[in-house]
């Protein structure tokens, strides 16, 4: 007799399989047709399980991917074949180019490498844990590992309406960073010191040959992203109202080819980056001086400079326009930029773009500015990004806050203890928060904001 004869088998619907229990090893095992080949005869899939349950229900599996006539694709095809074939199809139209850029590019570095290369029915709630485990170990942002679960869940949902899969995997993940940190690049782009402001602004004033100080200017005392501030026009200025409207920004829309790897990239001038982005703000005094200024350099170059092609001071044309009256890209003013910081000595002090708005932010927070008004200058969207205590911010209160800005760059003197303490008060914010849930953050924000109006009313019955 067989060595691996059946003890027990169980009798099901034809086209369902069949199951048994061998004798010699007492394991479960299913058999099911899958096709037949060339001369007619069946071909067999052969599958194991811990118990009869759970080869019946990989059996079932099986049996709904050949009458949905799906088995032979995902069969002959890896999970990272499958999600690239959603990508390209279903996901790069469903979003804009630039996050598609995002999401292919997370897919290849933290999906693909890992599962790429399983069969999707390989893949359970062990294995992506195992992706996510890999992604918390090696110290990514909470908000790259959630990324990455749900464009996981994401195909997993697609694959189910497709019958490929039963079950989404990704339903009982757990993700629990011990540590949590300040992640959204606050530590690439954060905040000037008062030492690095000194020094840069410094440096500012004595190379103003071209654009680069009053766009920067802009950036470290009004807050503006740097897609803002090259998508603003003259007609956005009102030197008489002291204000700027925010309106448009550009952007780089990146062409893909075939397989999603990116060819080139165009700069367009659109839309803000968030409807909450349109705003319109009161400036301080440094930024129409210096915006007054530049416009009249502007006028003289029209004048003087040959290679001056266009009209620079029409309303319609770009503050920080071309010679031929085109806008500034990202990539060309960052050029500009870096010249300028090596040329002055100033790559030790990590001086970026983006860092000048965290600076502006900074100022206003050190001032115990009302977090809403802070929202709004920066056209800010949710609560995470700039805390939102009110649904509106009279605007009086908003210029207001401005003025006082004004007031702390005129008289502000940086010195070495107001560096040192700057960094104190950086590191508390930074560890309390990192230890921080979500809820608890939410609560003592409740507990300052209810502190703040305790004391405003004091101070009003005081006076009365």
């Amino acid at each position: 007799m067989a060595k691996n004869k059946v003890v027990n088998k169980t009798k099901r619907t034809n086209g369902e399989g069949s199951i048994f229990q061998r004798k010699s090893d007492g394991k479960w095992v299913g058999s099911i047709t899958i096709g037949y080949d060339e001369k007619g005869r069946q071909k067999k899939k052969i599958i194991y399980g811990k118990n009869q349950t759970d080869v019946a229900k990989k059996l079932s599996e099986i049996s709904g991917r050949i009458k949905n006539n799906s088995y032979e694709i995902i069969e002959h095809k890896t999970f990272g074949e499958l999600m690239s074939e959603w990508l390209l199809v279903f996901k790069k139209s469903a979003v804009t180019p630039r996050t598609f850029e995002g999401i292919i590019r997370n897919f290849r570095l933290h999906i693909e490498p890992i599962i790429g290369n399983m069969k999707i029915y390989e893949i359970d709630t062990y294995v992506v844990q195992k992706v996510i485990n890999k992604l918390i170990d090696e110290d990514y942002s909470l908000n790259v590992i959630k990324k990455n679960k749900h464009l996981i869940a994401q195909f997993f949902d697609y694959a189910i309406d497709n019958k490929w899969v039963t079950e989404n995997p990704t339903r009982k993940i757990l993700i629990k960073i011990k540590d949590r940190k300040i992640y959204s690049g606050q530590e690439k782009y954060k905040a000037l010191t008062p030492e690095a402001r000194t020094k840069f602004l410094e440096a500012l004033n004595k190379d103003e040959a071209n654009f680069l100080k009053p766009m920067c200017i802009l950036l470290l005392f009004a807050g503006l992203r740097i897609g803002e501030v090259c998508a603003l026009q003259w007609k956005n200025v009102n030197f008489k109202n002291k204000t700027l409207k925010i309106e448009r920004g550009i952007t780089q829309i990146p062409k893909f080819d075939s397989e999603g790897n990116v060819l080139s990239r165009v700069t367009v001038v659109g839309d803000t980056k968030t409807t909450c982005s349109v705003r319109e703000i009161p400036i301080t005094d440094i930024v129409v001086d210096t915006l007054q200024t530049w416009k009249e350099k502007q006028t003289n170059r029209e004048k003087t400079n040959k290679n001056v092609t266009a009209e620079l001071t029409t309303p319609t044309s770009y503050v920080f326009a071309n010679d031929d009256g085109s806008v500034r890209t990202y990539s060309g003013c960052r050029m500009v930029f870096d010249r300028f910081k090596r040329r002055n000595n100033l790559d030790k002090y990590n001086i970026h773009f983006h860092g000048l708005r965290h600076t502006f932010s900074n100022m206003l927070f050190e001032m115990n500015e009302n977090p809403k008004v802070i929202q709004q200058l920066l056209g800010h969207r949710d609560v995470k990004t700039t805390i939102t205590v009110y649904n509106s911010v009279d605007n009086e209160y908003i210029r207001n806050t401005t003025e006082k800005l004004n007031e702390k760059i005129k008289q502000e003197k940086l010195y070495e203890d107001e560096r040192r303490r700057q960094e104190e008060l950086e590191n508390k914010k930074n560890d309390l928060l990192s230890n921080m849930t979500d809820e608890e953050y939410d609560d003592l924000l409740e507990q300052l904001l209810e502190e703040r109006k305790r004391r405003t009313k004091k101070e009003k019955d005081f006076e009365m």
